[in-house]
């Protein structure tokens, strides 16, 4: 659905996205990561025809955007960061325009409005001018504007910020559903609990790709597994038989809890078990931690 081979952008002499490859199929959730700056909204801005990329070359639905760039703007939907609306008129003739934009059926269309406002709890005010909105309420009429046309493809850039936990969430499965009708959805967001429970494939950018990868894939590949064994009795006095096994990597005791950092735990945890039994420990848990999108995130945007 989306392809990208050699992608760079050059603003004079500052290389905002320099030499970037990637793939994404049909229906797939995208998470797209980086620091301020890393060049994330760039990209979405070539991917969306806004910009012109300095090299490279860009496929949607298997068109490019120098030459067909009036068909991908029909297929796409964009919620930008900093979503601009025309606050001095209603949210619902912000819709009204923004979807006469495209080939809609003005039945269709008036429905896809009522549809949407209704979904974000906009409808009691949808004859209100914008600028009497909340932060939160402009966010989501931002999305259903993102939304009104039925796109085959969705650029979400921080798409629950400023919402309430309530209409996050609501955001979050709206997402979910998208994805089972088979909308490709490219996600940028700072928020690495929601890249790691809504994404199929989470690319770590900095200007260059550091990583593409599935979230599984990603644990896989750290160094050691983390293991927690939890105790009946304080853990404070079996560290050092703990310390004693050279596949230990890192062992902290905290009041009744062990954290282990190990290699090849298939092998040495049946070991430990019995070495503490043995040592008379009353072993309550023995657990594999999954180390989490942000820790791997942050030990590949820091090496």
């Amino acid at each position: 659905m989306i392809y990208v081979e050699n992608l760079t952008k050059k603003f004079g002499p500052i290389t905002a996205v320099d030499n970037i490859s990637f793939e994404i199929q049909r229906g797939q959730i995208f998470g797209f990561l980086g620091p301020n700056g890393a060049g994330k909204t760039t990209t979405i801005r070539m991917l969306s025809t806004l910009i012109a990329p300095t090299e490279g070359k860009i496929k949607i639905d298997g068109k490019e955007p120098a030459k067909d760039g009036q068909y991908i703007r029909s297929i796409i939907g964009i919620l930008t960061e900093t979503p601009g609306m025309y606050e001095k008129i209603s949210a619902y003739d912000n819709l009204n325009y923004f979807s006469s934009f495209y080939s809609i059926d003005t039945k269709v269309r008036k429905e896809n409005i009522e549809k949407f406002l209704k979904m974000f709890e906009l409808w009691e005010r949808r004859f209100d001018p914008v600028s009497t909105y909340s932060k939160g309420m402009k966010q989501k009429l931002a999305l259903a504007r993102a939304l009104i046309h039925q796109p085959k493809i969705l650029f979400l850039d921080e798409p629950t910020a400023a919402l309430d936990p309530e209409s996050a969430y609501m955001v979050r499965s709206y997402i979910e559903k998208l994805k089972k009708e088979d909308i490709t959805i490219f996600l940028c967001t700072h928020n690495l609990e929601e890249a790691s429970n809504l994404s199929d494939i989470v690319c770590i950018i900095k200007s260059k790709i550091i990583k593409i990868a599935t979230l599984d894939e990603l644990q896989e590949s750290r160094i050691g597994k983390k293991i927690e064994i939890v105790l009946k009795n304080n853990s404070s006095k079996y560290i050092d038989l703990i310390k004693q096994f050279k596949e230990i990597i890192e062992a902290k005791a905290y009041k009744n809890k062990i954290n282990l950092l190990l290699e090849y735990p298939e092998k040495i945890n049946p070991i430990i078990i019995k070495k503490l039994v043995e040592a008379g420990a009353e072993i309550l848990y023995f657990n594999e931690i999954k180390t989490s999108l942000e820790e791997i995130y942050l030990d590949l945007i820091r090496s």
